[in-house]
C-alpha cells in the first residue's frame, strides 16, 4: 500500500465562498432533479420486470440495460447530490466521511454511466441492424461481468491507496492531484473510449439505416418511419458527449498544467449530473411503449421498438373498397372513384342498391397475417379501458337513458367483454 504526501492547499479543506456556494447549488439542485428521476424510472423498472416476470415468466434484454443504466446515472447523480453536505457546513471538510463517499460515487457512477451506454448501444446496433440478440444465459453473464468490470476498476485506487486516494478535487471530493496515471487509466481513458464508441456505433446505425432507405429495402411506409428513427439515433451519443466531455476535458487541462477555475468545474459538474434527468427523459419519450407495456415486448423486435411522437403511424388493420362507375348516356366515358371503409361497414350494401344498372361495385379483400407490434397491443388496451364501465350506476344509467325498458340481464351483456 502506498503513502500519499501530506494534503497541500489544492486537495485540503476549503471554505466556499458565496460565488462559488451559488455555482454548487446548481449543482445540487440538478443532481436532485436527476436523482428523483432516475429513482422514480428506476421504481417502473422494476415493477415491470418483476410483473413480466411472474405473468409471463420472461423480461426484455433492453429494459434491463436501461436499468443497470439508470442505476449507474443514480450513483452519479447521488455523488454530486452529497454536495448538499458541504453547503451544509459552510466549507469542504477531506475528513468527514461523506469524502470518502463522494469519491467512490464519482468514479463508479461516471464510469458504469459510460459502460452502459455504450453496452446499449451495441445492443441497438446487434438488434437493428444484425437482427441478432445474446442467448438469456450469455446476456446475464455479460450484465455481470460489467458491473464487475466497473466496480474492479474503481477499486484499483482503493486497495493502493486505501483511505487516503479521494481528497478534495475543486468543489467536490475524488481522487487525488497527484495520482495524474490514476485519473487517467481508471476513469478518462474509458470515459473517451466510451464516447468515441458511442459516436461510431450510432453513426453507422444512421449510415446503414439511410443506405437501406435509399436502395428500398423498406416500404413507402416503412421508409418514412425509418428515416424518423435514424435521426433520432443521433441524439443518444449527444446526450452523453455533451453531458461528460467539459468535466473530462477540464480535468484533462489540469493534468496539462492548465488547471481550471472553480467555476468552470461547478458548471461541468452541473452538466455531468444533467446526464442521469436526460437519459431519463430520453428513454421515456423514445421507448415508451416498451417501457409502459403491460406485456413484455418480445426480444425479437428491432427498430419497433423505438416510438417518434412527431410521426404517426399509420393504420395497419382495415378495409379498402374499389367502385367503378359508368355513365350509360356517355359511351365510353368511364368514372372511377377509390373509397376506405372500416371492417364490417354497412356502407357496400347501401352503394349497391342506389342504382344497380349504372354502379359496378368492385370489392378487393388482402389478408395479410403478422405479428402484432407493442404499439398495438396498446392501443388495445386503451380500447379495452374505454370500453370498461366508469362506474355502474354512470355506465347503466346513460345506456338506460334512451332504452328505459332494458332488463337487468340485458344490462349485463351489454358491458360483457367481448
Amino acid at each position: 500500500m502506498f503513502v500519499l504526501e501530506p494534503l497541500d492547499t489544492d486537495s485540503a479543506s476549503l471554505v466556499l465562498q458565496d460565488n462559488i456556494r451559488r455555482w454548487l447549488q446548481a449543482v445540487v439542485a440538478l443532481g436532485f432533479i436527476s436523482f428523483f428521476a432516475g429513482i422514480s424510472l428506476l421504481l417502473v423498472l422494476t415493477y415491470k420486470l418483476i410483473s413480466w416476470k411472474l405473468r409471463s415468466k420472461r423480461s426484455n434484454q433492453f429494459i434491463v440495460l436501461i436499468f443497470n443504466l439508470i442505476l449507474a446515472d443514480i450513483q452519479q447523480s447521488l455523488a454530486f447530490l452529497l454536495n448538499v453536505e458541504w453547503l451544509r457546513l459552510g466549507s469542504l471538510e477531506v475528513s468527514n466521511p461523506v469524502c470518502f463517499a463522494q469519491g467512490w460515487l464519482v468514479s463508479t457512477g461516471d464510469l458504469g454511466s459510460g459502460v452502459w451506454c455504450f453496452a446499449i448501444g451495441l445492443h441497438t446496433f446487434a438488434s437493428v441492424i444484425l437482427d441478432f440478440r445474446l442467448r438469456p444465459r450469455y446476456f446475464y453473464l455479460t450484465i455481470i461481468l460489467l458491473w464487475v468490470f466497473t466496480l474492479g476498476v474503481s477499486s484499483i485506487g482503493i486497495g493502493l491507496y486505501a483511505d487516503n486516494i479521494y481528497v478534495r478535487s475543486g468543489v467536490w471530493c475524488w481522487i487525488h492531484h497527484d495520482l495524474e496515471d490514476l485519473r487517467l487509466w481508471t476513469h478518462y481513458v474509458w470515459i473517451f473510449i466510451f464516447e468515441f464508441g458511442n459516436v461510431l456505433v450510432y453513426t453507422a446505425i444512421y449510415a446503414i439505416l439511410t443506405y437501406r432507405i435509399r436502395s428500398g429495402y423498406y416500404t413507402a411506409e416503412e421508409a418514412k418511419r425509418v428515416r424518423s428513427i435514424s435521426n433520432l439515433m443521433v441524439v443518444y451519443p449527444l446526450v452523453y458527449v455533451v453531458c461528460t466531455i467539459p468535466l473530462a476535458s477540464a480535468r484533462m487541462a489540469a493534468m496539462s498544467g492548465s488547471p481550471p477555475s472553480l467555476a468552470r468545474l461547478s458548471l461541468s459538474g452541473a452538466m455531468i449530473t444533467s446526464n442521469g434527468w436526460l437519459d431519463v427523459l430520453l428513454y421515456t419519450c423514445t421507448r415508451r411503449t416498451m417501457i409502459f407495456s403491460d406485456e413484455p415486448p418480445p426480444d425479437e423486435n428491432g427498430i419497433d421498438t423505438f416510438a417518434t411522437f412527431w410521426i404517426e403511424k399509420p393504420k395497419r388493420f382495415g378495409g379498402e373498397c374499389k367502385v367503378e362507375a359508368t355513365n350509360s348516356r356517355a359511351k365510353g366515358r368511364r368514372r372511377r372513384g377509390r373509397v376506405t371503409l372500416p371492417l364490417g361497414s354497412d356502407s357496400s350494401d347501401d352503394l349497391c342498391g342506389s342504382n344497380t344498372n349504372e354502379i359496378k361495385l368492385v370489392t378487393t379483400t388482402q389478408v395479410t397475417n403478422e405479428p402484432a407490434q407493442p404499439e398495438d397491443y396498446e392501443e388495445m388496451e386503451a380500447d379495452l379501458r374505454k370500453a370498461r364501465p366508469r362506474t355502474p350506476v354512470g355506465r347503466w344509467s346513460e345506456d338506460m337513458s334512451g332504452s328505459p325498458n332494458l332488463s337487468f340481464r340485458e344490462l349485463s351483456l351489454s358491458h360483457t367483454p367481448h
